[in-house]
């Protein structure tokens, strides 16, 4: 499968307990992550984090399951069209 670009957005809405493993995931998918940008809001307990990928509809659908399958975690995803 082609490779393309794909945009995320993470939701984490209780950081306590889902910051390190959002992480953690992540880091798996490093080589892949073009951009990540992460917004902490802490009197709130949440965090949003953008990223930029090159990965095949496969791969993403994979990182997209393992993370909304974490709790307190909501993802987004878009494929870039050029």
């Amino acid at each position: 499968m082609e490779k393309k670009y794909h945009t995320i957005t993470i939701t984490i809405y209780d950081r306590n307990f889902a910051f390190n493993k959002v992480g953690e995931l992540l880091h798996e998918y490093a080589e892949d992550i073009h951009l990540r940008v992460g917004y902490p809001v802490p009197d709130k307990n949440t965090s949003v984090i953008f990223i930029i990928v090159t990965l095949t509809n496969n791969e993403l659908g994979a990182l997209s399951g393992k993370l909304g399958q974490i709790d307190s975690v909501k993802v987004k995803s878009t494929t870039l069209k050029f």
